[in-house]
Formats: C-alpha cells, sequence, structure tokens
C-alpha cells in the first residue's frame, strides 16, 4: 500500500473524530495535512468544506447577521451573480448529506442553501447589503482647520468641541462640512469654494505663499498620528487606519 495514502487516510480519521467533537479549527488542520500527504485521497475536501462553512457562521456581523458572503466564500464585494451561484453549488455538491457522509454535513449544507436564498434574490440581498453597510460605518464627520486648511475626519461624537489641529496644533472649533470639495480634474487637488475656504488642497510641498504650517512642521512633511480631539484625547483615523490630510494651500487652484 502507497505509504502517502496510509498516512493520508491515518490524518483524515483525526480530522473526523476532531470534528465530530466541534473542533473545527483541530479538524481543519488534520485534513489538509491529509490532502497534502495523498490530494486524490476522498474525503478532505468535504471536512474542509464543513469546516469552512461552520466557521464563517461562528462569526457574525453587525448586529448578529449572519455573513452569508463568507460562508458561500466570495468576497463581501462581489457582485457577481455568476460567481456566487458557482461557489454555491460547488460547496453544495461537496456538503449534500447524501454524499457527504462526515459529521455536521447537514447543518453547513443548510447554511449553503440559505447564504443563497439571501445573495440570488436581488431585493433580500440590497436589504442585507444595506443593513451590514450601515451598521459597519460609525457616523463620522468632516471639519477644516481654519489657519492651516487640512481637512480631518472625526467620529461624530465630537461635532462642536474643540479640536486641535495635529498639522499646526491650532484648537479650533469642529464645524461639519457637508461634503468635501470637488477633486481638481487630474490632480491631488480639490476645489474650495470662498466662502468656506479660500484656497484649494494638495498633497506635498506648499507654493512659497502658503500659509505658515506651524511650529514643528517641515514642509511638505506628512503627518504620522492620527487627529486628536482636545477634550477627551480620542484618535480619530479614516479608512485602513490612517489619517486622511488634503495638504497645504496652493494658490492658483
Amino acid at each position: 500500500m502507497n505509504p502517502n495514502r496510509a498516512e493520508a487516510e491515518r490524518l483524515l480519521a483525526i480530522g473526523e473524530k476532531l470534528l465530530q467533537s466541534r473542533d473545527l479549527s483541530g479538524s481543519r488542520d488534520f485534513a489538509i495535512l491529509a490532502q497534502e500527504a495523498e490530494p486524490l485521497l476522498d474525503g478532505s475536501d468535504q471536512i474542509l468544506a464543513i469546516v469552512d462553512v461552520l466557521l464563517a457562521a461562528e462569526k457574525p456581523i453587525h448586529n448578529g447577521h449572519l455573513d452569508w458572503y463568507a460562508i458561500l466564500q466570495v468576497d463581501r464585494t462581489c457582485q457577481d451573480l455568476d460567481l456566487v451561484k458557482q461557489q454555491y453549488r460547488r460547496l453544495g455538491l461537496l456538503l449534500h448529506p447524501d454524499k457527504n457522509p462526515f459529521s455536521l454535513a447537514d447543518h453547513a449544507f443548510k447554511l449553503v442553501i440559505d447564504a443563497w436564498a439571501i445573495l440570488s434574490d436581488p431585493v433580500q440581498k440590497d436589504l442585507y447589503d444595506r443593513d451590514v453597510t450601515a451598521s459597519a460605518e460609525p457616523a463620522s464627520f468632516w471639519t477644516a482647520c481654519p489657519y492651516c486648511y487640512f481637512l480631518f475626519e472625526y467620529p461624530a461624537p465630537c461635532e462642536g468641541r474643540c479640536l486641535r489641529c495635529q498639522n499646526c496644533e491650532r484648537s479650533f472649533h469642529g464645524l461639519s462640512i457637508p461634503s468635501l470639495p470637488p477633486l481638481v480634474p487630474g490632480q491631488d487637488a480639490y476645489y474650495c469654494n470662498w466662502g468656506c475656504l479660500p484656497m484649494g488642497f494638495v498633497f506635498g510641498t506648499p507654493d512659497s505663499n502658503g500659509p505658515d504650517p506651524g511650529p514643528g512642521s517641515e514642509p511638505g512633511s506628512m503627518v504620522e498620528n492620527g487627529p486628536k480631539v482636545v477634550s477627551n484625547g480620542a484618535a480619530s483615523k479614516l479608512g485602513s487606519g490612517s489619517m486622511r490630510k488634503r495638504g497645504r494651500p496652493r494658490k492658483g487652484v
């Protein structure tokens, strides 16, 4: 007998026992080892399908929603119904209780069916996406330092409070900007209306006529830390975790 196959069967048997005891991570590890030892061995892909679906279901997202995209193993931003259908069919074949003899296959199969029912229905999918997106994004507002014209995003509770600019280090009143200035075509710059802020904003070194960047700042330097709230010391960061800064003013934009 092929020694690799014998070792793969032993590893798979351990993975099956761990699955019966609901040790999902351990079962997954042994199923992967069995698959690496003998890729053509039946059963390892079925255990992996069960474990991956159940692990995704154990991590509910906002407001207790199950992550139907993770259950079908597609990205949450996926809008390709054909890809979603392809994943549903693949997992359905692997998890169908008539073909998958392992523990918890029926539970995983039901989760896959429920995920397809939501994501294949345009109305239910739209409601689900909006609910999850609204819950995932905490309320925030944009404001601008009136001294150096840098734009920052802060959590909503900071609106109307005294804030400290991380560029010029001056304190200012955190008034909300209803909408960000429009982009200048082809440039990392923004148009600003004279009634709000008198200049556009760019990344990089300011023009010679630009305002004093404030103590401790060098022309063209980037601020490393996020904006801080003077009243409670909380920090605000945007997107990937870094502060978005619009740069110093430039004339003629």
